[in-house]
């Protein structure tokens, strides 16, 4: 159908509303082939639109430009419907060449808000627990040598600084980039390019707010759920402390933030950071105040990295024999033991498990 028919959109709408609640309907649509034509049609898109960027008359090419871009959003949104919760028909998409054939069209993209953020929802889709479709934009050929300047990933990370602050495609973008760090070839390319040192940069609201915002979308909030997924690593442990200033910040907000707390947690259990945890002085005082919160995750994040640091390191044993240390870890035993009795949940039985490790 052509662009301008009316049916062609409520056709789209009813076949994408389909294919996103059956996984039969997905698998059917790869087998007859609707996977190949949406990504020939992206493809087809593109050369039209280069071709419309080298001819005179800009009136004329900005018309088509935008029935181009509809045409875009369109496969896209089809193909977000057809990979959602289908590793056999993500495979599909990437012997279709997707990555290399988005890659073309970014360009157009980058002038289109919209049409970036269909797109940047069809890469999470495509991304999402499926290392194979991770790897695949690390190069922009498919084959190519994982971590090739240019590559798709490259540009999502300028992508995540070059946009507007809470934007929906800001957003977007880095929850790509968590998608991402399950694959090693990107979370060295997140290494190599210095991406971790923007942490720095961002700004950091007041210690009365942080708690307030937490929740939202704010830069701050984005980066630190991606260095709560990069940090479930030991090479992205070591990425994140690599940065000078980086544990220092996450220890200033690991109070009022839960995913800076959750990031701090990670890195306690490489045996090779420990040292550099420890040489802190904050970072003792930091997890021992999560002893005193009233709230159970808060506490059991704590006294699970406490333990972690403890587990064969002289250095954090001598520091928690300090008997103000081990009143806090009985005082807290003795408040979550009754918990843990009533609840039989099993946070609280682990917490409970943590603190009298803790307990020398």
């Amino acid at each position: 159908r052509t662009p301008q028919d009316p049916l062609k959109k409520l056709t789209a709408r009813a076949l994408m509303t389909l294919l996103a609640c059956s996984p039969t309907a997905q698998n059917y649509a790869a087998k007859v082939g609707l996977i190949d034509n949406c990504v020939e049609q992206l493809k087809q898109t593109q050369s039209q639109l280069h071709l419309e960027s080298v001819r005179p008359g800009r009136t004329s090419h900005r018309r088509k430009e935008g029935g181009c871009l509809k045409e875009v959003r369109l496969a896209a949104e089809v193909l977000r419907s057809t990979l959602y919760y289908n590793n056999e028909c993500k495979v599909a998409a990437t012997d279709a060449r997707l990555t290399p054939t988005l890659f073309a069209l970014w360009p157009w993209l980058l002038l289109d808000d919209p049409t970036m953020e269909v797109v940047l929802e069809l890469l999470c889709v495509y991304t999402a627990n499926c290392p194979p479709a991770c790897s695949s934009l690390c190069s922009s050929v498919p084959g190519g040598t994982p971590g090739s300047k240019g590559s798709l990933m490259h540009s999502v990370m300028k992508l995540t600084s070059l946009t507007a602050d809470c934007s929906a495609v800001q957003s977007l973008a880095f929850s790509l980039l968590v998608n991402l760090t399950v694959s090693r070839d990107c979370r060295c390319i997140l290494q190599k390019n210095n991406f971790l040192q923007a942490f720095l940069l961002v700004p950091v609201p007041k210690a009365a707010a942080a708690k307030a915002t937490s929740g939202g979308a704010s830069p701050l909030s984005l980066w630190l759920r991606l260095l709560v997924s990069l940090s479930s690593t030991e090479d992205g442990q070591q990425s994140i402390l690599k940065v000078t200033g980086a544990l220092e910040l996450l220890l200033d907000l690991a109070p009022h933030r839960r995913h800076a707390l959750l990031t701090l947690h990670n890195l306690c259990f490489c045996p090779s950071n420990k040292s550099h945890v420890i040489s802190n002085e904050k970072s003792i005082k930091v997890l021992m105040s999560c002893l005193e919160s009233r709230e159970m995750e808060t506490c059991c994040m704590g006294a699970s990295a406490l333990w972690a640091l403890l587990h064969n390191n002289q250095r954090a044993k001598t520091a928690l024999k300090c008997p103000s240390v081990q009143l806090k870890i009985k005082e807290a035993h003795s408040t979550f033991k009754k918990d843990a009795e009533k609840q039989q949940d099993p946070v609280s039985v682990y917490l409970l498990k943590c603190l009298e490790h803790l307990s020398l």
